[in-house]
């Protein structure tokens, strides 16, 4: 069995969402991205365990980065969203890519789905706060994945169906 295989196995056994970190997966690709372990991370981000158990299956680097781009569920509420902000601002940029193309992921649903208004746009709020929390990040590397422009502007545009304001990466 392939590392992406294994991943994907283990992320199937905790439940995650396969069709969303599939999506996540083929949006990595298509900027780009073929490292198998950050594809393997993109599984691995929603399997809700903890960094010593993929440490155990999966090793450190892939522990890191999946742990510097997951909530920690332990701590309260408030605390959650503090602590995933600041893990977000000191993610390695492969974190970053896994993370943005969750939220490409998550406003493609969105577009598609009949949440009520209320449910879509607290999604909607939470992923442009996130999205403005790595928009110096992003400007800032954006240029070592070429693909990432297609995904940036599809991002824009899904704001902007929500009659968001785009954001200036």
């Amino acid at each position: 069995m392939s590392l992406l295989e294994s991943a994907e196995a283990f992320a199937r056994a905790k439940n995650a969402d396969i069709d969303f970190c599939k999506s996540i997966a083929f949006r990595l690709k298509s900027i780009g991205v073929n490292d198998e372990q950050i594809l393997c991370c993109a599984f691995l981000c929603y399997a809700n365990s903890s960094f010593d158990e993929i440490h155990a299956r999966f090793g450190r680097e892939i522990a890191t980065v999946v742990t510097s781009i997951s909530k920690d569920f332990s701590l309260p509420r408030q605390r959650q969203e503090e602590q995933y902000i600041k893990q977000l601002q000191d993610a390695p940029w492969e974190s970053i890519l896994i993370k943005l193309c969750e939220i490409s992921a998550t406003l493609k649903i969105l577009k598609d789905s009949e949440l009520s208004k209320t449910k879509r746009g607290k999604i909607l709020k939470q992923n442009i706060h996130h999205l403005n929390v790595l928009k110096k990040k992003i400007s800032e590397n954006k240029d070592k994945t070429p693909g990432i422009e297609r995904l940036l502007d599809g991002a824009n545009e899904t704001l902007i169906h929500f009659k968001q304001r785009p954001i200036n990466f």
